[in-house]
């Protein structure tokens, strides 16, 4: 009998052990998946800033196209007209 009785608090501690080891475990992966947001959201700010530095240049080139059209134009008229 007294097998027995040490066979069920051994398994009782088990038990407890392992009843009370999810809850470190699924802190310590919730802790990686915040840290992981946070380097992916660094990361998008980076992107953010090239994707506005990349508008500028556009807008810049879109500009001076424009302005060369507009000369080319005037000129053309001014040639074939005056």
């Amino acid at each position: 009998m007294p097998q027995t009785e040490e066979k069920k608090t051994e398994e009782k501690r088990e038990e407890y052990l392992y009843r009370a080891d999810p809850f470190t475990f699924v802190f310590r992966e919730l802790d990686l998946i915040h840290g992981e947001i946070r380097e992916i959201k660094a990361e998008l700010v980076l992107i953010n800033k090239r994707f506005d530095d990349i508008n500028k240049r556009i807008d810049r080139l879109y500009l001076i196209v424009i302005l060369n059209l507009m000369g080319i134009v005037a000129f053309l008229i001014k040639t074939f007209f005056f």
